[in-house]
């Protein structure tokens, strides 16, 4: 079974012995994708984008001169570039790696990058909901990249070795159109830049996949129903859209481990940028992260990013006085950090000589790393601002200020 009329051809040069039993059948996979466009948007939400995230999809196929196979750290550098506020991260990994190395070991390669927020799709159906979710894909030249670029979304290669593609084949015109990541070169400004690609660009790849677009269900049909000798039914053949449902993936842990970069503007309003500190140095290669202040949960499995915390990140009490403990204790417990923050509806902030703040309106790390940024500019408690307007990404939102002082009873 072909899906091209080229492959036909090919297969005529090559075998022609094998031209009676060969059949044009069209790409099933492929139809079913450009039957599921319109579920783009439910895919997103599936996945947990907002309206202002980018969806970067990493795609390798198997074997040695794969993605995986030539650059396997490209997930954990991907991950450590983007700002989690305004990219997700998605993983799509060849079945043949999943089965021939184990699950286990999947996830264990990349479990640091599933705490720094990595969507790891599983290799049965999510695969095509996550190309379809894309915003842009990054990979080589295995068939899901061509899938992507046959979807007309912007596509990436990091690795692509010209020697394994056959001639005139889809692939071959997506080594010819895509553009080429540079290891040596901003992995964040090409990446970005990708972003901003023609989608008719793979106009060719698209036509290369399949010459019978939308055929293939009604194809295969005919033929099995002609090879059990029976009539075939009257109704049209059916082509099942992909389910949301198929994109099962495992949510970032809550012991999470960020930098958290704050600006402070003019107006009084401040620019907020976070990156998963799972999957970056500490303030070694990324420039963006010298003003950033790492804010790390209690629970987290990496001491060493927990001695280097200026924000310890702890679970409420069940009474206000339990959650004072909690936040004495974090502090005793790590003496390089700044001030420690209780989860929970409000976001009671602890720092050292018994200052204390509570605000609402933000997550913990973000609460945190704010009172921290603030005190760094030379700012006191005394005096903090009624509310600070937050924008991270495409999302703008208000922490407010509700009580501030000294000592447990502050509040």
């Amino acid at each position: 079974m072909l899906s091209h009329e080229e492959q036909l051809a090919r297969l005529s040069a090559i075998t022609p012995a094998a031209l009676d039993t060969a059949v044009v059948a069209g790409d099933p996979c492929f139809d079913r994708m450009l039957r599921s466009e319109h579920l783009r948007d439910r895919y997103r939400a599936t996945l947990g984008l907002s309206a202002g995230h980018k969806l970067v999809t990493i795609s390798s196929t198997w074997w040695r001169r794969s993605l995986m196979g030539t650059w396997p750290s490209l997930f954990r550098e991907v991950l450590a570039c983007l700002p989690s506020d305004e990219y997700r991260v998605a993983a799509v990994i060849h079945p043949n790696i999943w089965h021939g190395h184990g699950p286990w070991h999947v996830h264990t390669w990349l479990a640091d990058c599933v705490r720094a927020g990595l969507l790891l799709v599983p290799p049965e159906e999510g695969w095509q909901a996550a190309l379809i979710a894309a915003d842009l894909v990054v990979g080589d030249h295995g068939a899901t990249t061509c899938y992507a670029a046959g979807l007309l979304r912007p596509v990436v290669l990091a690795t692509f070795p010209d020697e394994d593609v056959a001639p005139g084949s889809a692939a071959e015109t997506l080594g010819r159109e895509a553009l080429r990541l540079h290891r040596h070169a901003s992995l964040r400004s090409q990446l970005e830049g990708a972003l901003g690609q023609d989608p008719g660009t793979y106009r060719g790849v698209r036509e290369a996949l399949t010459s019978c677009p939308g055929e293939a269900a009604a194809r295969l049909r005919s033929l099995f129903y002609r090879h059990l000798d029976l009539p075939e039914p009257d109704e049209p053949a059916l082509v099942p859209v992909i389910p949301a449902e198929a994109l099962v993936v495992a949510p970032r842990p809550t012991s999470c481990a960020d930098h958290v970069v704050c600006s402070f503007g003019a107006d009084g309003s401040v620019r907020l940028a976070r990156y998963p500190a799972d999957v970056s140095p500490l303030r070694t290669s990324n420039a963006e992260l010298d003003d950033a202040v790492l804010a790390v949960h209690e629970d987290h499995p990496q001491p060493g990013l927990l001695a280097n915390a200026e924000v310890i990140v702890v679970e409420p009490g069940e009474t206000p006085d339990r959650t004072d403990f909690f936040l004495s204790e974090a502090l005793a417990q790590y003496p390089g950090a700044e001030l420690a923050v209780a989860a929970g509806d409000t976001r009671v902030v602890r720092v050292r000589e018994s200052a204390r703040i509570v605000l609402e309106g933000a997550d913990p790390a973000t609460a945190g790393a704010l009172i921290v940024s603030w005190l760094l500019a030379g700012n006191s408690l005394a005096d903090p601002p009624p509310s600070w307007q937050v924008r991270a990404g495409a999302s703008h939102f208000t922490v407010r200020t509700v009580s501030s002082g000294t000592g447990p009873d502050s509040a």
